[in-house]
């Protein structure tokens, strides 16, 4: 695929696109100040809430140590990137 001018500026916009919105979900999910308020007037103790952000913290580096021995031989990963994608979207 030849990377031309079109290409490039609809990459752009997708980057902004998501980054904007990244920067909106990174705000409502700050480990330091929000979701341990959050999950304190919900009740939880804080074995829970320690556990909680164990995950927020090492839940993805744990995700990459095993998946990232697949994808580096794979000679596309574009289709590995949409169905991780998805799946943490229906996830939700």
């Amino acid at each position: 695929m030849e990377l031309n001018k079109q290409t490039s500026r609809h990459n752009y916009y997708a980057f902004l696109w998501h980054a904007v919105f990244l920067a909106l979900a990174i705000n409502f999910m700050d480990v330091d100040t929000i979701i341990p308020v959050m999950m304190l007037d919900a009740g939880c103790t804080s074995l829970q809430l320690g556990i909680l952000i164990a995950i927020m913290l090492g839940g993805g580096n744990i995700a990459q140590l095993i998946f990232a021995p697949f994808l580096n031989n794979q000679s596309l990963k574009k289709g590995y990137l949409l169905g991780g994608i998805n799946v943490r979207v229906f996830a939700l």
